[in-house]
């Protein structure tokens, strides 16, 4: 309790509408379940992180086109999305409030799936901020910091819940980092091998055509900046190494230290095709539903080699 209020007392009031103050103060009325995500530190372009944090419906279709989910986000207009599982949980959702550094989303919906088969009606706040920053090779880097409070609207359910509790914030913290981590990975296609990444975001049909240019414009940004930061300069005592020599695939200029725990984040591509690419195998994890463990989550994606830059 003491944690959610000092989340809430964070939030910017005098800058949210009555209407949006009104639907915070709903949900946090009460007793919900309140839930602090680890914190989740990854490389990212800032202008990819946005531009998806702005469309997650677009992140949601690239695994839809894979068959990879049984979710499904669609922006019905600005700021409103409808969520659906095939299970049956579905939600209207609202995004609240949005600037550069927080994120506030209202949802509200009901909850059917293996832990709770009957379904019951409830809201959830999801309170979401954003640090930008760069490591030592200066290497863009996001830091997301995720709270989410839980209203149960049923007699009894809430006690229910409570008791699986524990289960569901594990899944919860596992969704949160693998889509993290995913799009870290549209960054790293972005910055490495644009035309390719562009080729798969066309694919996907349930990307409007509007946001598809617009998605195209900021991956070409993307990777222009990225080759400027890699661009060799003669005050260089030696170029910087830009693939391993006995890798297929490198993915990011530099590592976050080792006791942050994100080597892992370097292991696999996001899966795109490049007709002129080899495949490769590696594993990229994605949410299937709401409720599958990280350990169901993990499927196989043939992945094209990313050029390698001479020495």
């Amino acid at each position: 309790m003491q944690e959610m209020q000092a989340s809430l007392k964070k939030l910017p009031w005098d800058e949210l509408p009555p209407t949006a103050q009104a639907k915070i103060k709903q949900v946090a009325t009460g007793s919900p379940l309140f839930r602090r995500f680890p914190q989740q530190t990854v490389y990212a372009d800032p202008e990819i992180y946005n531009f998806l944090l702005r469309h997650p419906d677009m992140v949601i279709g690239f695994w839809e086109h894979w068959g990879a989910t049984q979710l499904s986000l669609r922006e019905v207009r600005e700021n409103h999305f409808v969520f659906k599982e095939t299970t049956g949980t579905t939600a209207a959702i609202e995004v609240l409030h949005r600037t550069g550094d927080l994120c506030i989303v209202y949802a509200k919906g009901e909850y059917r799936g293996p832990l709770i088969t009957k379904a019951y009606p409830g809201e959830v706040i999801l309170i979401l901020r954003t640090q930008l920053t760069r490591d030592s090779m200066n290497e863009p880097m996001i830091v997301c910091d995720l709270d989410a409070l839980v209203q149960i609207n049923s007699l009894g359910a809430d006690v229910l819940a409570k008791m699986f509790f524990t289960s569901l914030a594990k899944i919860a913290d596992s969704n949160f980092e693998v889509t993290v981590y995913f799009v870290s990975q549209v960054s790293k296609a972005a910055s490495h091998n644009a035309a390719a990444l562009k080729g798969s975001a066309e694919e996907v049909s349930s990307i409007r055509q509007e946001i598809f240019e617009d998605f195209c414009d900021v991956v070409d940004r993307v990777a222009m900046r990225f080759a400027r930061r890699n661009q060799p300069t003669p005050l260089a005592s030696k170029p910087r190494e830009l693939a391993k020599a006995n890798s297929d695939v490198l993915l990011s200029q530099s590592r976050a230290p080792e006791d942050w725990g994100m080597s892992h984040f370097y292991d696999s591509p996001v899966s795109f095709r490049d007709e002129n690419a080899q495949d490769s195998s590696a594993e990229l994890s994605v949410p299937k539903s709401i409720d599958a463990n990280r350990s169901d989550n993990m499927i196989r994606y043939s992945v094209p080699k990313l050029p390698q830059p001479e020495r």
